[in-house]
């Protein structure tokens, strides 16, 4: 499945598995719609932790993500149709889980980073990026992250920097 980060009231998400739901629906002839919005909401959460009370504003980025990228995704799905393999760099596994499929990694409330970079400076692995323009720190490579690891949290005084429950990794254990 393909990683990919979308913007969600201005923090930048990291996701899997998104054109693959899109070239279901786009497969099915299913156009966007409001009706589709629930729909691709419970799929999109199949793959993908979304916080209870941000379910609405997912949906509406999905969607919006969904009508902005037709034709990519109609070029998606036929390359797919033609065979055509999408190379993506992989990012190793977890617990022998690819690690673009564990939903493991920072987000950052924008409205709440205050910039100050302790994150960025104490993160080895390269997950954040200073962004000159909003004088913020955003997630720029969220499957660099360690699962497990959210020491970061921590670090932010201002209390910016969020993970998913510790829980959810259960699910993801190879069995």
């Amino acid at each position: 499945m393909k990683s990919k980060l979308i913007q969600v009231n201005g923090t930048l998400i990291g996701i899997v598995g998104l054109d693959e739901i899109f070239t279901e629906f786009f497969d099915a002839g299913e156009k966007p719609a409001k009706a589709l919005q629930t729909r691709l909401l419970e799929k999109f959460k199949e793959y993908n932790y979304i916080p209870k009370t941000k379910e609405e504003n997912y949906a509406l980025v999905l969607m919006k993500e969904n009508m902005d990228n037709i034709d990519e995704i109609k070029e998606f799905c036929n390359r797919k149709r033609q065979g055509v393999e999408e190379k993506e760099a992989s990012h190793g596994t977890w617990q022998g889980v690819p690690r673009e499929e564990v939903p493991w990694f920072p987000t950052i409330m924008e409205e709440l980073c205050d910039g100050c970079k302790i994150c960025l400076n104490f993160c080895s692995f390269g997950v954040y990026e200073y962004d000159e323009k909003t004088s913020k720190v955003k997630v720029i490579h969220p499957f660099n992250c360690q699962v497990g690891c959210s020491i970061c949290v921590l670090k932010c005084k201002p209390k910016a920097i969020s993970f998913p429950p510790l829980s959810i990794l259960g699910s993801f254990r190879k069995r």
